[in-house]
């Protein structure tokens, strides 16, 4: 059993470096790199504006409903 499973491992392992049967196309042109570039930027404000408003939410209206939450518990 040990011998059937230490064939398949190195099977699975041949697999996933061998480039055989496989078709790379390599990046070509600017657009590549354009939504490369657009969805990096994208990420990256979506980060920090989530640990931003994480951190510091900005909710100062007397009338939010955390206000009101927190007076009827207290």
């Amino acid at each position: 059993m040990l011998l059937y499973f230490l064939t398949f491992i190195q099977q699975v392992s041949e697999f996933s470096t061998s480039s055989e049967g496989r078709e790379y196309a390599p990046p070509e042109g600017a657009l590549y790199y354009l939504v490369l570039v657009g969805s990096s930027i994208i990420v990256l404000a979506v980060v920090f504006f989530t640990i931003k408003w994480f951190l510091w939410p900005g909710e100062k209206s007397e009338s939010h409903i955390k206000r009101k939450i927190l007076k009827d518990e207290s």
